[in-house]
C-alpha cells in the first residue's frame, strides 16, 4: 500500500501536533495492534476503524481524518480508549479531531449528526444541562423542518417529559469553565 501525505490540509503535522496537545496523547505511541478497533461498538458504521485513524494522523493524513465519517459519528463511548495497552485515550484523540474539524468549518458528510452535536454541545454550555425543548426547537429551524414532531408535543407536555422553561443548575460558571478550558478559550 502506498503511503499518501496529506496534501489538502496544509500544515498537516501541525494538525497532528495540536491534536496531540489538546488531548494529551502521543499518537505516535500506537503500535497498531487493533485492540481499540476490535472492542469498537460503532466500527461497523465507520469508515476507518479506530486504528487506522491513529496511523492515518501518525502519517499526516489529516485531511482524510478531519473529513471521515469515523471523526463526525464517534459517540465516545471510550471502549477503545479503556482496551488500548499503551493506554492512549483513543477516543479523545478522535473528539479533538472531530473539534478542529468543526473549528475549520469541514463539515463532512455527516451534516445532521454535526448539527446535532453542536446544538447539543451549545445548549449545554449556554443552560449548564440539555435543555430538549430548545434544542429540538433549534435543531428543527436549522434543518429548514420547522415543524418536524410537531404532532408529539401534546403527549410530551402532558406527560411532563421536557419542560418549556430551563431548569436552573447550581454552580454554571463551573460549566462554563469546562468549556473554556477544553476549547482554549470561550466560543
Amino acid at each position: 500500500m502506498a503511503i499518501r501525505v496529506s496534501s489538502t490540509v496544509p500544515g498537516g503535522a501541525d494538525v497532528v501536533a495540536d491534536i496531540e496537545r489538546r488531548s494529551g496523547e502521543r499518537v505516535s505511541a500506537c503500535y497498531q495492534c487493533g485492540r481499540c478497533t476490535s472492542t469498537c461498538t460503532g466500527a461497523f458504521a465507520f469508515d476507518y476503524p479506530p486504528h487506522r485513524i491513529m496511523r492515518m494522523l501518525q502519517l499526516g493524513q489529516v485531511d482524510e481524518v478531519l473529513n471521515s465519517r469515523t471523526a463526525q459519528i464517534c459517540y465516545d463511548c471510550m471502549t477503545c480508549s479503556t482496551r488500548c495497552p499503551m493506554n492512549i485515550d483513543v477516543a479523545n484523540v478522535i473528539e479533538h479531531a472531530k473539534m478542529i474539524a468543526d473549528e475549520r468549518g469541514i463539515e463532512g458528510d455527516e451534516k445532521e449528526i454535526r448539527l446535532f452535536r453542536l446544538a447539543f454541545l451549545k445548549n449545554v454550555r449556554r443552560h449548564g444541562r440539555l435543555h430538549e425543548a430548545r434544542l429540538l426547537t433549534w435543531i428543527n429551524f436549522r434543518s429548514f423542518r420547522p415543524f418536524n414532531d410537531l404532532s408529539l408535543v401534546p403527549l410530551i407536555l402532558r406527560r411532563k417529559k421536557i419542560h418549556i422553561v430551563p431548569p436552573r443548575i447550581k454552580n454554571r460558571q463551573e460549566v462554563h469553565r469546562i468549556f473554556r478550558e477544553i476549547n482554549g478559550g470561550d466560543k
